[in-house]
């Protein structure tokens, strides 16, 4: 999915897959997503399509990190589905009526299913981005028309 933002956003520069890779590499997908979005403020490609693919990505991704970095406690059977509790062991700040709280440890409780699902979340979006590209590599968007 991020090598895909990646080529995404090359799709919009050059043609040149290697020169897009060296660009782009070190580039995290938040930035990536950024670039994106403002290149087609120039382009205005897809506007609709894109914004709806880049958001879907950014939800993706913050469901990933919390995966990623949470501390997983020991599964549970429940209700036909298994559940695990995903904590966060980052310091957290609320500012309250009469003073700060700091709090760690929160997290949210997850079920397989949810897990199943945002895997397929993860292959649709996928194939949006590669229909993406493809539809992009063959446009001119200088001439905002079909390549050939």
């Amino acid at each position: 999915m991020e090598v895909l933002v990646r080529n995404m956003l090359g799709a919009f520069i050059s043609d040149d897959d290697v020169l897009n890779a060296y660009l782009f590499k070190k580039n995290s997908l938040d930035a990536n997503i950024k670039l994106i979005k403002t290149i087609n403020v120039k382009y205005d490609y897809e506007k609709e399509i894109l914004v709806e693919i880049l958001n879907e990505i950014s939800y993706i991704k913050s469901e990933r990190n919390s995966f990623i970095h949470g501390i997983w406690s020991e599964p549970i059977t429940k209700d036909n589905d298994i559940i695990i509790h995903c904590s966060n062991p980052k310091m957290k700040f609320q500012k309250e009526p009469n003073g700060k709280k700091w709090s760690f440890g929160h997290g949210k409780s997850v079920r397989l299913t949810f897990i199943r699902k945002l895997v397929s979340r993860i292959e649709d979006i996928m194939i949006s981005q590669k229909a993406f590209i493809e539809r992009l590599e063959n446009f001119d968007l200088e001439f905002w028309m079909p390549k050939g």
